[in-house]
């Protein structure tokens, strides 16, 4: 692969590295540890360039067209996103706690009216 677009870097980088041509590049926006091991040898010798980018770097435009395509794959059924029960709010420490242990699913809160 030339390019390699990463959403989860801790989790993925050891396959991105195997499947990394010379002079690849990966795009990382996402990892679940804040300080990921990577094979630096290997990576080093196929002169992998590895660009860390934050939500901040999109332009708006982007931003708003890839939330109109997501919506169009989940509506069909090409993308799908587990979605825990909701939690109320009085419940909102729970939440957190759900999200730093790294639960698979949305975590989502029940706001009244």
């Amino acid at each position: 692969m030339d390019r390699i677009i990463e959403v989860a870097f801790s989790e993925n980088v050891d396959l991105d590295a195997a499947v990394a041509r010379n002079q690849a590049v990966i795009a990382a926006y996402g990892t679940r540890r804040e300080r990921p091991d990577f094979p630096f040898w290997p990576m080093l010798f196929d002169n992998v360039t590895i660009r860390l980018l934050g939500s901040d770097d999109f332009p708006v435009e982007a931003k708003r067209r890839a939330a109109a395509d997501l919506t169009i794959a989940a509506q069909d059924g090409a993308l799908s996103v587990a979605i825990g029960d909701p939690l109320p709010l009085e419940r909102v420490a729970e939440a957190h706690d759900r999200v730093d242990a790294g639960v698979r699913e949305r975590v989502l809160l029940a706001i009244p009216d």
